[in-house]
């Protein structure tokens, strides 16, 4: 894996009515800043088993002129030292132990796993809520720009099952399928992004899904979030969580998705699947109604 560090992520957050500042932006918040602020890869099933089907950088500020002698502010420390990641606070510490436990329940315990640092920090204003930064075999961070209470079920369930996958999957796979995985743990959110969805969908806004996977690159209209949370969303209502992550494994493995959805979904290739997908959307998006694989 090139050695050059990479920031995957960049995550917008969910606007409130009290949220004067914020404007609407593809479903996502961005939010204004005030005019006085200071001023931004585990192993496929054997056999075909039929799976259960489930319920479900920073823009530093100005740095202030100093007076000689002046007394710089202390460097942020990690006084909480766990296998799988180091963090500021026992809180935070034990919140994301459970998440990290919950993703092995669903997907898998990867094999190999590297600590990494997550860190809490003050919001910028700049409409970034976190990211998580690979460079080499690991993850080198986890950064999160919301309190620990407004994180939990978004931000940091989605910025923690990217370095969850980086480590199951030995890889930093394809975007769309990325942000698809993370989003789809963001479980306060999911009812809104359905929604989101559903509204982009039939507004004609969603690209064809050949076109979103492999691209690897952001597009402005944040398609690759929507439908990438909404395709996992299917995938996941036809196999159950282990499924996918097996599929995944196959794909990161193949590099062949047409194959790898044949042998897991049933599906000749990405347009097939695109088809059966957008029955889904249409038909509300309800996991309970969805045709589990046999």
């Amino acid at each position: 894996m090139k050695q050059l560090l990479q920031i995957i992520l960049i995550e917008l957050l969910l606007a409130s009515p009290s949220d004067v500042n914020a404007q609407w932006f593809g479903g996502w918040r961005y939010v204004a800043p005030s005019p006085c602020a200071n001023g931004q890869c585990s192993t496929p099933p054997k056999t075909k088993e039929t799976p259960k089907k489930e319920d479900l950088k920073e823009d530093s500020d100005p740095e202030p002129q100093k007076e000689p002698g002046a007394t710089l502010p202390p460097i942020e420390t990690l006084s909480v030292n766990r296998e799988r990641f180091a963090a500021p606070s026992l809180e935070i510490a034990d919140a994301c132990d459970k998440i990290l436990d919950r993703l092995e329940a669903r997907y898998g315990k990867p094999r190999v796993w590297r600590s990494f640092p997550i860190y809490f920090r003050r919001y910028t204003g700049n409409g970034v809520a976190g990211y998580t930064q690979y460079g080499g075999s690991g993850v080198v961070e986890v950064v999160v720009y919301e309190t620990l209470e407004n994180s939990v079920g978004g931000t940091l369930d989605h910025e923690l099952t990217h370095a969850f996958f980086f480590y199951l999957l030995n890889s930093n796979f394809d975007l769309f399928l990325n942000e698809g995985l993370a989003q789809n743990s963001e479980y306060r959110r999911r009812e809104s992004l359905r929604q989101t969805v559903y509204r982009r969908y039939s507004n004609g806004e969603f690209w064809s899904l050949d076109r979103l996977y492999g691209r690897n690159a952001y597009d402005s209209g944040l398609l690759i979030y929507h439908e990438g949370f909404s395709v996992v969303d299917f995938l996941i209502a036809r196999g159950g969580s282990i499924w996918i992550a097996a599929f995944m494994d196959e794909l990161v493995k193949t590099n062949d998705v047409n194959a790898t959805l044949a042998r897991f979904y049933g599906y000749r290739n990405i347009q097939e699947l695109q088809t059966a997908w957008e029955r889904y959307v249409e038909g509300g998006q309800d996991r309970q109604t969805v045709r589990a694989i046999r």
